[in-house]
């Protein structure tokens, strides 16, 4: 109850207001994909849009590519966290598919000093839709018992320090 008291709080607290892009490293403490990836974006009014590449794919076939937004819901920049993420992963017959829908939240770190960058800490929910490709039957997520949809649940929380124009 009083997450939800606070998440209130926080969407009537007012909009944050403003426009410009971004570029820098997503760094990552679980365990879902790849600790250091790299990503940029725009932010307009409220809004910011994401995408984040893997530039470690080389070391073990797998990339992520994740589309992510953010939905301000406060002055402070408590955000919404939404997105997709499509993993790739080399098998013997190809590369198979997992699509990801991303939900969560996120707020800026303080940062001190004058110089135009920003930190940023998310968390997020990783849920794995379906999974295609490689010769392998395409296959959805399921709800028929709790071990079908429990293994495909994931929790991740990342940082990311990036340089900001506006």
């Amino acid at each position: 109850m009083r997450g939800l008291t606070l998440f209130a709080l926080l969407a009537l607290a007012g909009a944050a207001h403003a426009d410009g892009w971004h570029a820098g490293l997503n760094l990552r403490v679980d365990q879902g994909s790849h600790p250091i990836r790299a990503g940029g974006g725009v932010e307009l009014g409220r809004h910011d849009f994401t995408l984040v590449l893997d530039p470690m794919a080389w070391t073990d076939g797998q990339h992520d590519l994740d589309a992510l937004g953010y939905y301000k819901l406060s002055t402070a920049g408590w955000s919404l966290l939404y997105g997709w993420r499509t993993t790739a992963i080399a098998l013997a017959d190809g590369h198979q598919f997992q699509e990801k829908f991303l939900l969560g939240f996120g707020a800026p770190l303080p940062f001190f000093g004058t110089l135009p960058l920003r930190a940023w800490w998310s968390f997020e929910l990783a849920s794995l839709v379906v999974k295609h490709g490689a010769g392998l039957p395409r296959e959805w997520i399921s709800f028929d018992s709790g071990r079908d949809f429990i293994d495909l649940l994931n929790f991740g929380m990342f940082v990311t320090f990036e340089y900001e124009k506006y």
